[in-house]
C-alpha cells in the first residue's frame, strides 16, 4: 500500500460486536417496514400507482386488448375501446 487513509478496514468493522449490537436490530426493522409499506397499500396511494387487481376493468384474460399487428396497433386498440363506449383510444402523447 501507499499509504493508510486513517479510516478502519471494512473487515474490522464488520467483526465488532457494537457493530452487529446496532444492526441486529435495524437490519430486521427495514425489511419488517418495507415489507407492511407495501402490505398495507400505503405504498400504491403514496405513489399513486393501480393495485394489482386495478389494471384493467375487464376480466379474463381473452378481454384484455392484445396487439397482433404492430403497424396497426392504433386500429386495433381504436376497435377495442369503441367496445368499451369509449370513441378513440387515449393519445400516445
Amino acid at each position: 500500500m501507499a499509504g493508510s487513509t486513517g479510516e478502519r478496514p471494512l473487515g474490522d468493522i464488520v467483526t465488532d460486536p457494537q457493530f452487529w449490537l446496532l444492526h441486529v436490530v435495524n437490519f430486521p426493522a427495514i425489511f419488517i417496514s418495507g415489507w407492511l409499506f407495501v402490505a398495507t397499500g400505503l405504498a400504491y396511494d403514496a405513489f399513486g400507482t393501480p393495485r394489482p387487481g386495478e389494471y384493467y376493468n375487464v376480466t379474463g384474460p381473452d378481454k384484455l386488448p392484445l396487439v397482433e399487428d404492430r403497424f396497426n396497433a392504433k386500429e386495433q386498440f381504436d376497435e377495442y375501446f369503441a367496445k368499451q363506449d369509449a370513441k378513440t383510444a387515449p393519445s400516445l402523447e
